[in-house]
């Protein structure tokens, strides 16, 4: 039987080491990335949850405005009287124009906290559709990393446009979503190479958010 020292086996290890790092190199692992700002303002179903949302924010927005406008009011009358109240009254007017303005933010910040939690809840099963369709073609084309144009982290400074799947993604979404494709719509064929991306609008449009805090009134 054959024995090896230990610088032999050592030897032996530091070969197929250096083996594996060659076929690393010979099999590069394969990228992608994606505009996920464009993705979903294609997905069926992420116009009608916006619509929905936007005409709650709606109401949030007009609740706020009453809040800030009871606020304003008091604010101006006790200007308007000031000169004529005692300093008894005018510190005690004072104190309940603070508690005022304390209350009306609470009410704004939680009017806030509504507008976002409503926001997530209708966007949460979209997301959730997205990353699903996102991941099976990660792993139907056998992709390493697949990274985010549209990322608020700004990690992907530039890139190849024939590395951008956002279209498949699109393709994937829309053919899950309806009943038939487009008369004359191009159709990924599964184990396809992704199709190059198109040029579109990556701007995001941020929801409305509800107006500036209340100040404190100046006696």
């Amino acid at each position: 039987m054959i024995r090896l020292t230990g610088a032999a086996c050592a030897a032996v290890l530091l070969t197929g080491v250096a083996a594996m790092a060659v076929r690393a190199q010979e099999t590069p692992q394969k990228l992608a990335y994606i505009n996920s700002a464009v993705i979903l303002q294609n997905t069926p179903g992420h116009a009608q949850a916006e619509s929905t949302f936007q005409r709650e924010l709606a109401g949030m927005q007009q609740q706020v405005n009453v809040l800030q406008a009871q606020f304003d009011s008091a604010v101006n009358e006790f200007n308007r009287t000031s000169l004529v109240l005692s300093p008894a009254a005018k510190q005690q007017r004072q104190q309940e124009l603070v508690q005022m303005q304390q209350r009306t933010q609470q009410q704004v910040q939680d009017l806030r906290d509504r507008a976002t939690s409503r926001e997530q809840e209708l966007m949460a099963p979209i997301s959730q559709r997205v990353n699903a369709v996102i991941e099976g073609i990660r792993a139907e084309f056998n992709y390493a990393m697949i990274f985010d144009a549209a990322s608020q982290s700004g990690a992907l400074v530039t890139a190849d446009r024939s590395l951008d799947i956002s279209q498949l993604v699109i393709q994937r979404l829309q053919a899950a979503g309806q009943p038939a494709a487009p008369a004359g719509a191009a159709v990924q064929p599964a184990g396809s190479p992704p199709l190059p991306a198109q040029a579109a609008d990556t701007t995001a449009k941020p929801p409305a958010r509800p107006p500036r805090s209340t100040r404190p009134p100046r006696p």
